[in-house]
C-alpha cells in the first residue's frame, strides 16, 4: 500500500476509529507533502469533534477550501508521525507551514493528533 493513496487514507481512518475530542465545529484539514518520492502530493481529513468522516487522496476539488492546510516535508511529518519531533517545535523552526484557521490547529488539532488512537494511527502510517 502506497503511502498517500487511497487504500492508505482508508487505512488512516479505520485506525483513529471514531476517536473525538470534545465538541467542535466541523473542520476540513488538507495536508501538502513535499520531496517524496512522487513529488508533492496531498491528501485531506473532514473531522468533526475529531472522528473522521472522510480521509481522501488527492487535492480538494476545485472551488473546495481547507479550513486548516498543513505544507511539510515528507521526511519531517514522518518524524511527526513517529514521535520523534514535536508540532510546535517543528511549527516554530519553520518546518511546518500552516495555513488557515491556525488557532483551531493549536487548540484543537495538536491535542486531537497526540491523543492515543491518533498518535498510533500516524505511527502505523509510517510503515
Amino acid at each position: 500500500m502506497a503511502r498517500y493513496e487511497q487504500d492508505w487514507c482508508d487505512m488512516l481512518a479505520a485506525a483513529v476509529g471514531d476517536a473525538a475530542l470534545g465538541e467542535h465545529e466541523p473542520l476540513r484539514l488538507l495536508y501538502v507533502i513535499t520531496d517524496t518520492d512522487d513529488g508533492k502530493v496531498a491528501f485531506n481529513i473532514d473531522l468533526i469533534d475529531g472522528a473522521v468522516q472522510a480521509c481522501t487522496s488527492g487535492k480538494l476539488p476545485r472551488g473546495e477550501k481547507a479550513d486548516v492546510t498543513v505544507t511539510v516535508k515528507e521526511a519531517i511529518i514522518v518524524e511527526l508521525w513517529a514521535g520523534s519531533r514535536k508540532r510546535d517545535a517543528a511549527f516554530m523552526r519553520g518546518d511546518v507551514k500552516i495555513e488557515g484557521a491556525y488557532a483551531r490547529w493549536l487548540d484543537e488539532l495538536v491535542p486531537l493528533f497526540e491523543s492515543d488512537p491518533w498518535s498510533t494511527a500516524w505511527a502505523a502510517a509510517v510503515d
